[in-house]
């Protein structure tokens, strides 16, 4: 029968560790080796109880001893609690760590930070549901055009249908970059969709639902890709001076009861959106600017937008100045537009169209800034913020200041001039005096396409 194992010697190592290396003799006890190391951690260095380990050699089980001693200290009772697995999975990783010059902790907090969200984990189809409702009560509140939240609710249940079942914060780059894509349409439409997609995980990441917003991981070129040279390639195209002259005096001649539309679309600026609302009293012809309510604001923020002097001589033609500024609203206004192009000869009657998007509005932001060459001025008519000048990186290429000269000073001709000043007289500075027909009002369409 063979003998039991014996310790036969016991050292410290390293020096104070509390850590003691026990020579073990098993020359009778039937095992392979007569002798082995047995490395023995006490629990107040472990923090999770005692820990031995046998080693068939002297310098093993310093090895041991050590590398223990080293953790201990500098990781505390916390390295002890690590699995054999956890080390091991570590040790793997730490090579490649290094070459990158990325310390394990600085791996592990960066994955921490990304993979569980602060706010818990939530479904993408949570959240659009959830901004959707957030929408719905900023326009109860009168905060929210109804057009901006049909457009938000429709191009964000189709993200909510696409990608709902995933975990928002799962969600990366490429996942976005599919998407955006695959949408069937102008480069304008899925530029429109890529918008309300950025807006949703903005709300996500400020809610706390993910740490990172993949859209800002959109490079240039990846933006190309989706949607084409929107902002900066020049795809935006306006009416040439010539062009804008013989369109305006047309739509006096053939169909006057748009030409106040007209006006304040090409010599203001002034959204198709806002045109289908403003009444004819926000039109202050004295003082020479036009009051854009908050109420039908884009971004429900009141402004004015001044009347350059040859938008008074044209507005001063329009003989109808009570109630809206526009005929009709909706479906109708649409139509009154469209037909008025086609009579202008800009589009045909099977659809097919050479009238620039927003061309109008385009127009007057393209002259506006060659005229006065302050994108400030040109951004504050336009009811963008004061720094957005992202619209005059375009701009700027797209007419000389004599354009500009050129655009502001198309007038009546000298035929109608006088007809202007019989106007002026029998308003007697009173230019509200006038009665307009009564019109239906239709409910409001929002276009396809991102007006600026």
């Amino acid at each position: 029968m063979a003998k039991s194992s014996e310790i036969t010697k016991s050292i410290e190592h390293p020096e104070k560790s509390g850590i003691r290396i026990l020579t073990v003799d098993n020359a009778t006890s039937g095992t392979r080796f007569g002798v082995s190391y047995q490395v023995s951690i006490p629990a107040k260095v472990s923090g999770k109880g005692r820990i031995r380990k046998q080693f068939p050699t002297f310098t093993d089980a310093k090895k041991f001893a050590s590398k223990e001693h080293r953790g201990a200290t500098k990781e505390g009772e916390a390295y002890f609690r690590l699995t054999a697995k956890e080390k091991k999975e570590i040790g793997i990783k730490v090579p490649e760590l290094r070459k990158k010059g990325i310390s394990i902790t600085e791996a592990i907090d960066f994955a921490l930070y990304r993979l569980k969200p602060t706010s818990g984990e939530q479904l993408l189809s949570d959240v659009v549901q959830e901004l959707q409702q957030s929408k719905l009560t900023r326009y109860d509140k009168g905060d929210l055009a109804k057009s901006s939240l049909k457009d938000f609710n429709d191009r964000s249940s189709r993200l909510a249908k696409d990608l709902g079942d995933k975990l928002i914060h799962e969600i990366e780059v490429h996942d976005v970059k599919k998407w955006t894509s695959s949408i069937q349409g102008s480069n304008r439409t899925r530029m429109n969709f890529l918008r309300i997609a950025s807006e949703i995980f903005r709300y996500a990441k400020h809610k706390q639902y993910l740490r990172e917003n993949p859209i800002e991981y959109l490079s240039d070129n990846d933006r190309k890709e989706i949607h084409g040279r929107l902002i900066h390639g020049g795809e935006i195209k306006v009416l040439s001076v010539e062009q804008a002259d013989s369109f305006i005096n047309f739509t006096a001649d053939k169909d006057p009861k748009l030409l106040a539309v007209v006006t304040l679309g090409l010599f203001c600026g002034i959204r198709t959106e806002e045109l289908k609302h403003i009444t004819w009293d926000k039109v202050n012809m004295t003082e020479g600017y036009v009051t854009i309510d908050a109420a039908i604001a884009k971004k429900r923020r009141i402004r004015h937008v001044d009347i350059p002097e040859n938008a008074k001589d044209w507005l001063v033609c329009c003989r109808n100045k009570q109630g809206k500024v526009a005929p009709a609203t909706g479906r109708q206004f649409e139509n009154l537009l469209r037909q008025l192009r086609l009579k202008a000869g800009y589009e045909d009657k099977k659809g097919h169209s050479t009238w620039p998007s927003n061309a109008m509005r385009h127009s007057f932001g393209t002259y506006h800034y060659a005229f006065h060459g302050d994108s400030n001025k040109t951004s504050s008519e336009l009811g963008h913020k004061a720094d957005d000048d992202t619209l005059f990186n375009h701009y700027r290429a797209l007419a000389k200041k004599s354009d500009g000269e050129k655009f502001f000073s198309i007038k009546p001709a000298a035929s109608e001039g006088k007809l202007l000043f019989d106007f002026q007289i029998q308003a007697s500075d009173n230019l509200q005096n006038w009665t307009t027909l009564d019109t239906p009002e239709y409910e409001v369409i929002p276009s396809s396409d991102k007006e600026f």
